[in-house]
């Protein structure tokens, strides 16, 4: 017969951190399976007390957020947003390719220049989030 226990907060830092991994990975297995169960998507983010951030996604976590915000833009907008490339993503995916940020920048305006930056955070956002996604799962 399975009991229930009280949930607190471990005092004792290492047993903390042990305990944290061990049930991170299960809460992502849980939600993995319930995905694939129910046939539907989630995403979790999981802060440490170090502030490591944690991810997961199913199918993965760029496809629940672009159908997240595509979904978000649609209501805001009334239309979907999704799959369409914008001038902005098209300027830096030509600038890394040739390595030439100047040309990617010359006649913009100032509103231009702010999407182009934001554009630029979301990659930095998402870089970071698949670093983050591929220590979780051991690659290095």
């Amino acid at each position: 017969m399975r009991r229930r226990i009280e949930i607190k907060l471990i005092d004792d830092n290492s047993k903390r951190h042990t305990t944290f991994t061990k049930r991170r990975k299960g809460l992502m297995k849980k939600a993995e399976e319930f995905c694939r169960k129910s046939d539907s998507t989630a995403m979790l983010l999981i802060f440490s007390s170090s502030k490591n951030c944690y991810g997961f996604g199913h199918p993965e976590i760029d496809y629940v957020l672009d159908r997240y915000e595509a979904d978000s833009s649609s209501a805001e907008a009334g239309t979907s947003a999704a799959g369409a490339v914008t001038e902005m993503e098209t300027r830096i995916g030509d600038a890394v390719e040739s390595g030439r940020w100047e040309e990617a920048v010359r006649g913009l305006g100032f509103d231009a220049f702010d999407q182009l930056t934001a554009e630029l955070e979301n990659i930095r956002r998402q870089v970071a989030a698949l670093q983050t996604k591929f220590a979780a799962e051991g690659w290095r």
